[in-house]
């Protein structure tokens, strides 16, 4: 798990990235699904899961259950994967690192509905507009070589631009 202090890069092999992530993804999926809440939507977001993106070479997975299903996934969670330090944890959402993996693999837990509940629509926004993706690549580019807290930072409110959040 990268840390705040870590310096962003960028992957050199954008192509074996997003291979190793589906990858990743699928055995994910397959390790856990039935041991989640049944309704739960198991998606694979972040820059892997778009065509184009630029990524530092992880894999982002977002958990999106009903605000009653929430308890049980978490417990789940809780107890199958590492706590995710650098996220707040709060009522609704929660992030986790799953181990055992050949590349970082990170875990978001989220209420469908939840003003957190944002990662498919961002992913489907990237998706939907090249032009976005050539700006989050651009923004992407100009924080490689700093912290990963410089970059979170300006990834955050680029998304909130994106979503008008």
């Amino acid at each position: 798990m990268s840390d705040d202090s870590t310096l962003f890069q960028l992957s050199p092999d954008l192509d074996e990235c997003r291979r190793q992530a589906q990858v990743a993804f699928e055995k994910w999926r397959r390790q856990h699904a039935r041991a989640l809440p049944a309704e739960a939507l198991i998606e694979h977001v972040g820059a892997t899961a778009v065509p184009g993106c630029e990524t530092k070479g992880d894999l982002d997975v977002a958990v999106r259950v009903a605000s009653a299903d929430f308890p049980a996934a978490l417990a789940y969670l809780d107890t199958s994967h590492q706590s995710n330090v650098r996220s707040a944890r709060r009522e609704g959402f929660a992030a986790f690192i799953a181990p055992g993996y050949a590349l970082e693999v990170g875990v978001q837990l989220v209420v469908r509905g939840d003003k957190l509940d944002q990662f498919s629509a961002f992913r489907d926004a990237l998706i939907a507009d090249k032009v976005l993706v050539a700006r989050y690549n651009a923004l992407k580019r100009a924080y490689r070589g700093r912290s990963m807290a410089q970059y979170r930072d300006a990834k955050a409110e680029f998304i909130k631009t994106v979503l008008g959040a």
